[in-house]
């Protein structure tokens, strides 16, 4: 008998997304023979894949592909990872096939801030969503990033929160503030980029991670100290964001932000680079304790000055997170056995 076979699609994110490719796929190796079918460009590395498709073309069209890919016969599991792959999902389960939707973030929450979508269908869909959610459940399994989208189900599903693993050590501080993730509006990388122009209008801010080149423009005319990077390889971007003097993570208070521990506060720590936080409920109950953090009000400029200017002037922040970096490493560690473990019995369980 050959080795089980995973079939692991996404026609949304990137090839080396982090969570899929350097996480999932690594994990999972050593179980299976893994066929991984993204959009274009190819993963950066294709250690522990065996082949990847690319799925070529618009949206339309790589669902599409991806329904193929999902009701043919050449895989024991399937995983897939995007909202808008909710209905082949379900369709393969109702063709008897094995599929895990990985779920990343509260969908319903997140198409209500979605910048693209009309304001006048964004409600709508969010409802519709909710509702794919709860179908998917009866015929797929359901693994959930975070813990806080446990009450989009009716059923319990295995959390296997996207923590880091292989941070870089700490690093001196070059003196530049850093912000690390997808920049968006809900995310609050204007609002961030703003107010440092204002509290610290010297003091360069990288930006680390995928941006439109609408949205680049429009920073850097907020804040000519503004160096968008883009995407970099997940290593490239925790080396780069380690020597910051610190990290932001400026979330609005929104559904699919309030009970979420933004990843990049745990690669901020865990580099022992100190982080100005939104104080929202997930963040607060996570590390709101630990040293070198400070938590201030979503939206809010003047706080958000304040805190900014502090911190910059503040070197025992910085003493205090690389000091604690080790254990925020150690206590925040994504969950290789747990995954495995969940994935082999899985595997092995009769249809």
């Amino acid at each position: 008998m050959g080795s089980p076979r995973i079939l692991v699609v996404s026609t949304v994110h990137r090839a080396d997304d982090t969570r899929i490719r350097e996480k999932l796929i690594a994990t999972l190796a050593p179980l299976a023979t893994i066929t991984y079918a993204t959009r274009p460009p190819a993963p950066s590395s294709r250690t522990g894949i065996e082949q990847w498709i690319g799925l070529a073309g618009g949206r339309l069209r790589r669902n599409f592909t991806a329904l193929r890919l999902l009701a043919g016969t050449g895989y024991d599991v399937a995983i897939t990872h995007d909202p808008e792959l909710l209905p082949a999902s379900i369709l393969a389960g109702l063709l008897g096939r094995r599929v895990v939707f990985d779920l990343h973030e509260n969908v319903p929450g997140q198409l209500l801030t979605k910048e693209w979508l009309p304001t006048a269908i964004r409600r709508p869909l969010s409802r519709s969503s909710r509702t794919l959610l709860r179908l998917a459940e009866r015929t797929c399994s359901i693994t959930l990033a975070e813990p806080g989208y446990a009450s989009l189900f009716a059923r319990r599903h295995p959390v296997f929160a996207n923590y880091p693993d292989d941070l870089p050590a700490p690093q001196p501080s070059d003196g530049t503030a850093v912000y690390v993730g997808d920049v968006t509006s809900a995310r609050g990388v204007p609002f961030v980029t703003e107010v440092m122009a204002n509290a610290l209008p010297d003091m360069p801010l990288r930006i680390i991670g995928p941006c439109t080149g609408r949205m680049a423009t429009e920073l850097r005319a907020t804040n000519p100290q503004t160096d968008v990077v883009g995407p970099l390889p997940h290593p490239e971007a925790m080396a780069a964001m380690a020597t910051a003097a610190f990290g932001v993570a400026p979330l609005f208070d929104t559904p699919n932000y309030r009970h979420s521990l933004p990843t990049k506060v745990i690669e901020y720590l865990g580099s022992g680079v100190p982080v100005i936080a939104s104080d929202l409920p997930g963040t607060r109950d996570e590390i709101g304790d630990l040293p070198g953090v400070r938590l201030v009000a979503a939206g809010d400029a003047s706080a958000w000055e304040a805190t900014l200017s502090r911190a910059a002037n503040d070197a025992g922040l910085r003493a205090a997170a690389q000091a604690n970096a080790r254990a925020v490493r150690e206590r925040f560690t994504w969950p290789t056995a747990a995954v495995r473990d969940w994935y082999r019995e899985l595997l092995s369980a009769p249809r």
